[in-house]
């Protein structure tokens, strides 16, 4: 058994043909999530038969640290982990005046091969599973653990951990749907990680299907849509899974999703210069989403190489933000943290494939 694959349902379930109460499920995940312990059992004194069958049959997920590299300019921290077959992963922590967020991979890789991004480079290896995403955020809570300065640095409190969970590192996090939905029941859970829904974010290239049963399964999370584009023929060059997936049929499901889903959407627009900066596209953005609750964030384009692309000119920037702002739509411009450490948006990428 996968230990950090099985929710509070499943323990229950395989424990409970053994003759074991919820409180022993209860403690056990509480060493796991909460204790961070490298065995979660070993100091909850389960009933011999549960310690049997555990001894016997659970397997704790570890991964190896491989590199962990600090920015020195905003302390956003990068991790690359190495799995049991030997791939690897990153995930990055982002810090904030009140919480820290933790940027998590889904997939070793990328199927989309977006041009602008890293990863889609790297073409996709495999997916995840559910252990796999949640030790990451173990892992990294671990570290906070372990480095009481670097919270003091930030006047973070020394008992502060992870708050909110984004999948937007490695991979397409809906297809992978199946394991990224197991991994958030146990971040959600109380006995789990005990993260608020509204806390988790999940983005996506614009894999409409994914979509659909993502929310009709969660409906409590918040989503974000890549979009980068405002014409089809723009965004299935940026985009390839725009071919499969066209933005027009992606925003037609939104702008249904918003008469009943709470919350706003997040639209992620990376901004490349004289690529999708013109005010004229600013123009369209603002059209395409006039009847749709979202919120807007535009990125400028953080480099990778080697590539024809460059980041927008600053003003030009402003001037996009501004003007879907005078059509009164939600917009911020969002610099990526971690640039010096290549941990921006776009840029987490591995080489190392398994020996």
């Amino acid at each position: 058994m996968d230990f950090y694959s099985q929710n509070r349902e499943d323990l229950t379930s395989e424990w409970g043909r053994l003759g074991v109460s919820q409180a022993h499920v209860r403690t056990i995940m509480a060493g796991a999530y909460k204790k961070l312990s490298s065995c979660p059992w070993a100091e909850a004194t389960p009933p011999r038969l549960l310690k049997n069958w555990l001894d016997e049959h659970a397997q704790v997920l570890k991964v190896e640290r491989s590199k962990i590299q600090v920015s020195m300019y905003d302390s956003s921290v990068k991790f690359l982990f190495k799995l049991a077959d030997g791939y690897e992963v990153e995930s990055v922590l982002m810090p904030e005046s009140s919480r820290i967020t933790i940027c998590l991979s889904s997939q070793v890789g990328c199927a989309q091969g977006c041009i602008f991004c890293f990863t889609g480079k790297m073409g996709l290896k495999r997916n995840l599973r559910a252990s796999e995403i949640l030790i990451q955020v173990i892992e990294a809570n671990r570290w906070i653990e372990e480095n009481a300065n670097w919270l003091k640095a930030l006047n973070l409190p020394s008992f502060q951990r992870i708050t909110n969970v984004v999948f937007m590192g490695m991979g397409e996090p809906l297809d992978n749907l199946n394991e990224v939905t197991k991994a958030i029941s146990i971040m959600k859970d109380p006995w789990g990680l005990n993260l608020a829904a509204r806390k988790i974010t999940i983005s996506t290239a614009g894999h409409l299907d994914g979509l659909k049963a993502a929310l009709e399964s969660m409906p409590n999370i918040s989503y974000a849509l890549s979009m980068h584009a405002t014409s089809e023929s723009e965004r299935s060059k940026l985009m390839p899974i725009n071919r499969r997936f066209p933005l027009g049929d992606i925003l037609d499901f939104l702008r249904e999703k918003s008469k009943s889903y709470e919350k706003d959407f997040l639209i992620q627009y990376t901004v490349i210069h004289n690529v999708n900066d013109s005010l004229e596209d600013a123009a369209m953005l603002a059209q395409l989403l006039a009847d749709i609750n979202v919120k807007v964030n535009l990125i400028p384009l953080n480099p990778i190489e080697p590539s024809r692309l460059n980041s927008p000119d600053p003003k030009r920037l402003e001037a996009f933000r501004d003007f879907l702002y005078e059509k009164g739509i939600r917009v911020m411009i969002r610099y990526s943290k971690g640039q010096d450490i290549m941990a921006a948006c776009g840029q987490l990428v591995t080489n190392r494939l398994p020996s």
